[in-house]
């Protein structure tokens, strides 16, 4: 095990620990919908929160198969 392999499998932790923090507030976070006036504000919000819950958590997949992939290796 060389420094280098741990300097990565640190940061990669780190970096896949964060998106699955920003993944859990972004499913979990409270809904502002409610508190619009406009049905097209609310469609939009609602859109947008839609994709980034998507992005987020696809991203933080194939980070967690780095992840395990680097342990593994």
């Amino acid at each position: 095990m060389t420094t280098a392999w741990l300097l990565n499998t640190v940061g990669l932790f780190a970096i896949t620990t964060g998106t699955l923090l920003i993944f859990l507030y972004l499913w979990r976070s409270a809904r502002f919908e409610d508190e619009w006036l406009s049905v097209d504000g609310k469609l939009a919000y609602q859109k947008h929160r839609r994709h980034l819950v998507t992005g987020v958590g696809l991203i933080a997949v194939w980070l967690m198969i780095n992840y395990a992939a680097l342990i593994l290796s």
